[in-house]
């Protein structure tokens, strides 16, 4: 339905012929992200229970797919995610990561889902609530956060 209206106003000239592929690429990215998601989620999820163990299932998925989505460096982390063997390690990985993904994650606009800030690492995550879950700290400051805010400031 989507395609049929910018095709519509394409040709009724009311739409600049780059905005209906603009759209679409948006569209695909955003979609992608929102799958991307849930694997990160996974991974941020077994970090905040202290869980190295629960790790690998969610980051075989990121590995497989982040590179379309964050780059090289998203996939180097998510591979190392893979191979990480203590708690932290691996959450190191996912910090970079989670600088690499969070931006991306929080202009998709994914729905339900909240960014905050570590504001000990001073690094991001994003996780479905709006009750943080700190994954860089587990449960032994679950709760320690900040507002994320997407310019840094």
């Amino acid at each position: 339905m989507r395609s049929l209206l910018m095709t519509t106003l394409l040709l009724l000239g009311t739409v600049a012929p780059g905005a209906a592929q603009d759209h679409s690429a948006q569209s695909t990215q955003a979609a992608g992200s929102s799958q991307l998601f849930e694997h990160y989620e996974g991974v941020r999820r077994a970090l905040s229970s202290d869980r190295v163990a629960d790790v690998a299932p969610h980051a075989r998925q990121l590995a497989d797919s982040v590179e379309s989505i964050g780059g090289v460096d998203a996939k180097k982390h998510a591979d190392a995610l893979l191979t990480s063997t203590t708690l932290d390690e691996t959450r190191k990985h996912f910090g970079e990561l989670s600088m690499i993904l969070v931006p991306i994650f929080h202009n998709a606009k994914i729905p339900g889902a909240t960014a905050f800030m570590c504001p000990m690492k001073k690094q991001p995550w994003m996780q479905k609530g709006d009750k943080a879950e700190n994954p860089y700290y587990g449960k032994s400051m679950s709760t320690c956060s900040s507002p994320y805010s997407a310019t840094g400031k």
